[in-house]
């Protein structure tokens, strides 16, 4: 396909989530498509120092159901050709070797960002194996717990449909028997530094691959808010990062660049709809105790 031809194309500027694979690296490296059209694409990713042009790659994009007019995501693969490297934009420009309408359609999945977030139950069988301070010691810069929110706006890929947590007090309702059975399948948020787990500090959220908390929702900024974490006392701050849409802590909306401290049940929203539950880990860990004894 000449320059020409590839111009002809239609590109598309969505933010879908993509993984890109090549010979020495199988199981491939996540990113996001910045543009996209029926001959290429442009996908930056941390890790675009593994590629270099010439490069043959599986690229292996997943579509919301708004786009795919399915039930749930669905994925795209299909092979291409690294024609660029950018390193200010920090990806890499593709050359699909089949039509975009050619890609081989992928049912199961593991979708890019799901892989670090874990059910609720999960934690439940942890607290049984763990002591109080070895569990606290593992995640020293506590949870972020997905508040109940159905959303209806078709652009979010991640729908928020659990029960679990409809009022503002949490810690308390769940320790008085509360607790409902959907609560088992909440998504919990570990909050850590991607590249370096055992360390804490400045741990970044927003929409970009490149955060160490990623937040798959249109509405939220590429580079949306900080946590910092204080040593050795493990508080928290949140710090909005002037974005587009806001953070907001408890109902209220944070003054971007200030940094507001986060205490056990606080609830913050990312933008207007992704909206979570902050525990440290010692709370966390009571909290999972009481819910464990009211659970038949």
């Amino acid at each position: 396909m000449n320059v020409r031809d590839r111009r002809r194309h239609i590109r598309v500027s969505h933010y879908f989530e993509a993984k890109l694979a090549k010979t020495g690296l199988p199981d491939g490296v996540e990113g996001q498509t910045e543009n996209l059209s029926q001959g290429g694409a442009f996908v930056r990713t941390p890790d675009w120092r593994s590629f270099q042009v010439n490069d043959r790659a599986v690229l292996t994009l997943f579509l919301p159901p708004a786009f795919s007019g399915q039930d749930a995501t669905i994925g795209l693969r299909g092979a291409a050709i690294v024609t660029r490297i950018d390193e200010e934009k920090e990806g890499v420009a593709l050359e699909f070797v089949r039509s975009f309408r050619q890609f081989e359609r992928i049912d199961e999945l593991d979708v890019p960002g799901k892989l670090r977030y874990k059910k609720l139950v999960h934690y439940l069988s942890l607290c049984g194996e763990m002591s109080r301070e070895t569990f606290i010691n593992s995640y020293p810069a506590g949870f972020f717990v997905e508040k109940t929110q159905r959303i209806l706006d078709n652009d979010v890929i991640f729908q928020f449909s659990t029960k679990s947590f409809d009022e503002q007090d949490v810690f308390d309702q769940f320790k008085e028997g509360l607790a409902q059975p959907e609560a088992l399948e909440a998504r919990v948020i570990e909050l850590h530094k991607r590249r370096d787990e055992g360390s804490i500090g400045a741990i970044s959220i927003g929409r970009s691959p490149q955060n160490d908390v990623v937040l798959y929702n249109r509405m939220i900024s590429k580079k949306h808010a900080h946590l910092n974490i204080s040593h050795p006392e493990r508080e928290c701050h949140l710090i909005d990062l002037g974005s587009t849409n806001g953070t907001f802590l408890n109902g209220d909306k944070l003054d971007p660049h200030e940094s507001f401290r986060l205490t056990d049940g606080a609830e913050i929203s990312f933008g207007t709809q992704a909206k979570v539950v902050y525990f440290s880990a010692p709370t966390f860990y009571d909290f999972l105790l009481h819910m464990k004894t009211r659970l038949p």
